[in-house]
């Protein structure tokens, strides 16, 4: 858990945006906005140290951004043991799913049992389009 005790204001203003952020993963530069915003200017190197710091302690996920795109992070609620499940991002809004349900272990087992391949969780994405994006499209295709 992220040491609030030793943070400073602009550490503080961070994880606040963080935690009312947990639906979605948000980058660097989202932050930054935001610090803008309240009239709170911070260094982005700062930030993303900041960050860095929080995805090691696993008070955030940090999704691993593709070549050329930023990575993205989002707040775990303590006791959400995101390294055991796969995470669902909507491409279109960037909203977060975790998909914690028994599913998860047939998943993890068909794997190991059919491919030899120990699954690992943490920090892992599947992306596609949520039910409010795919509703506001009038439409059901695939990306």
């Amino acid at each position: 858990m992220a040491d609030i005790h030793y943070a400073t204001p602009s550490r503080k203003r961070i994880f606040e945006f963080l935690k009312e952020s947990n639906d979605k993963a948000v980058t660097a530069a989202d932050v930054a906005e935001y610090l803008a915003g309240q009239n709170y200017s911070v260094n982005i190197t700062t930030i993303y140290r900041y960050l860095d710091k929080l995805a090691k302690e696993g008070t955030i996920m940090k999704y691993v951004a593709e070549k050329g795109s930023q990575s993205a992070y989002q707040y775990v609620e303590p006791g959400r043991h995101c390294e055991k499940h796969l995470h669902l991002k909507c491409v279109r809004c960037g909203r977060i799913i975790h998909l914690d349900c028994h599913f998860m272990d047939e998943i993890s087992n068909h794997i190991l049992q059919d491919h030899n391949f120990m699954l690992q969780c943490r920090n892992s994405v599947l992306y596609g389009l949520c039910q409010e994006c795919r509703e506001k499209d009038n439409s059901n295709s695939v990306l």
